[in-house]
This record gives structure tokens, C-alpha cells and sequence, in this order.
């Protein structure tokens, strides 16, 4: 299918339809009176200047940067506006998407971003597919934030991030015998990371469950802000309790700051201040007062 040819060269017109010879084009960001460039061709490596002078035939090449609003002053020679146009902006093309632009009402079949945000509902329709990042521990976000979902290909898991920790989202049915009936649902067998039950929840877990050698690394307190500089194996997470040389016994990590499990900072329930030192955290399964965790 053909498409209608753009302008392939910018003309400009005084108020009597004549063209603006050695007319004059301010170029400023969309809104604004900020003065923004504009380029003589596609490669936008040199800008032209501002304002821009027309020719003999009130011409220029005009090139802008895609995703970019533009304000445009036409002025004649003697610097009398002729008239203003603001929010100029091109069309969306392939070069718009090496710095993604609002998506409105209208958008392009496909298109590859690196930060996308919605606010308000996303429906998706069709049979295909969602693919969620994938990522291992180490890579989780430094900084994360409530309802993060992700899938951890050290673990294996779907998980998502709430109550200020990783957890894993879903069961995983299996053992579905001659049929297609998913009747059993497997559990791990070893417990990896410490977890707490919380008060308004039960849980239920097969046998034999063991708990695994829990976190070895190095790190230094500085009043309740405990510092990981190295995770050697294991994890840690809200409820660990960490041990090391000159650590006060029982410390309690009770919040994330950087760290989501291994080189970051935390929060430590009681105020110390330790140098760099080996630590360690045993994986404990916490069961708050008022829930039951029952292993068959």
C-alpha cells in the first residue's frame, strides 16, 4: 500500500499568499519560549540556525526531532510576526521509538520501550501471550516496590513483591498421573529463605521439610542500617536474623533499603555499630501468634 509523500520542503507565506522571502522561523519547545533546534536534514547532526532565514523563495529544509513539540514564530525580514503555530509534532515513525512517545488513542502496531507506564485499567484481548521479565535473584530491581511481578529463573518461580519482600505467586501442579486431572499440588522440600506466617494466615506444607544452610556473607552496621558488601550464598529478607562478630544477638532484620536479599542495606531492629565482619542468617520459619503451620 502507498502512502501520501510529505512535504519535502518547508514554504512559508506573508499575509497576502506571497511567499516569506528571506522570512524568519523561531523554532522554541512546544508551550514555551525556550529556544529548541531544528536540523537541515535527516541525520541531525549540525542545527540549523534560529531563526532560520527563508530563501529567495521563502523555503527552508526543516527536520525535527521525533517525539519532540515544537513552537513556531514566522516572522518577515523586518522581524513583524506574521502568525504563531504551536505543538507542532511529526508523525510516529521508526526513529520516534528510540525514545518512546505518548501512546493516545491512536498507536502503532508494534513498538519496543523501554520504560512504558500506564495509570488507570490495561486490558490485553486475543489468545496470545504476556511475558513477564526474566530474571534471576540478583537481578531484582534495587529498589523495589509493591506489586512487582517478575519471574526468577534462579528459583525457577513466578514472584511478586509485597508486605516489603519477594514471595512466590502460585502453586505448581504436577503429578498428573495417566489423565489430565491436576490433583496434586508439589511443594519444595528444602525452605531457602526465612518466612514468616502472618497472623491472619495459615499454611500447610508436605513432609519431609528441612531448612536450608541460610545466608553467608560479609557486612557492617552503622546504627539500625546494616550494609551487605557480599553474599557469598542464601539470602536474607524482613524477618532474618543475622549473626556475625560483634552483632548483638537475636538482631532482627525488620526492612529492605537497597538490598532485596543480598548487596544492599537494611533495617535492623536494634541500634549497633559493627565493622566490616562475616555474617550469617539462618533460614527461620516465623508462625505469628494467632496463625498455625501444619506439615503432614
Amino acid at each position: 500500500m502507498a502512502s501520501l509523500t510529505p512535504t519535502p520542503k518547508q514554504q512559508f507565506f506573508d499575509a497576502n499568499g506571497n511567499p516569506l522571502v528571506a522570512g524568519k522561523v523561531y523554532t522554541y519547545a512546544g508551550g514555551t519560549t525556550t529556544p529548541i533546534a531544528t536540523y537541515p536534514d535527516q541525520a541531525g547532526g549540525t542545527a540549523n540556525a534560529n531563526p532560520i532565514i527563508l530563501d529567495s523563495r521563502g523555503m527552508a529544509n526543516i527536520w525535527l526531532q521525533p517525539t519532540v513539540a515544537y513552537k513556531f514564530v514566522i516572522k518577515d525580514e523586518n522581524d513583524v510576526t506574521q502568525y504563531t503555530t504551536d505543538n507542532i509534532l511529526v508523525p510516529v515513525d521508526n526513529l520516534s521509538f528510540s525514545s518512546p512517545p505518548p501512546i493516545g488513542d491512536v498507536s502503532p502496531n508494534t513498538g519496543a520501550f523501554t520504560t512504558l507506564s500506564a495509570t488507570g485499567n490495561v486490558t490485553f484481548s486475543g489468545f496470545g501471550y504476556v511475558q513477564m521479565p526474566v530474571g534471576a535473584t540478583t537481578d531484582r530491581p534495587a529498589v523495589p516496590a509493591e506489586g512487582m511481578f517478575r519471574y526468577n529463573s534462579t528459583l525457577d518461580v513466578f514472584e511478586g513483591f509485597s508486605n516489603n519482600q519477594w514471595g512466590q505467586v502460585g502453586g505448581s501442579a504436577g503429578a498428573t498421573g495417566g489423565g489430565n486431572d491436576e490433583v496434586f499440588i508439589e511443594n519444595d522440600q528444602t525452605v531457602t529463605i526465612s518466612y514468616t506466617i502472618p497472623a491472619t494466615k495459615n499454611a500447610m506444607s508436605t513432609g519431609p521439610i528441612t531448612l536450608g544452610a541460610g545466608f553467608v556473607g560479609t557486612g557492617s552496621i552503622a546504627g539500625t542500617t546494616l550494609t551487605i558488601d557480599t553474599a557469598t550464598s542464601g539470602a536474607v529478607a524482613v524477618g532474618s536474623t543475622i549473626a556475625g562478630s560483634g552483632i548483638t544477638a537475636g538482631t532482627l532484620i525488620t526492612a529492605l533499603g537497597t538490598g532485596t536479599g543480598g548487596v544492599g542495606t537494611y533495617t535492623v531492629d536494634v541500634s549497633q555499630s559493627v565493622s566490616l565482619t562475616a555474617i550469617t542468617a539462618a533460614v527461620i520459619v516465623t508462625v505469628s501468634s494467632g496463625s498455625r503451620w501444619v506439615v503432614i
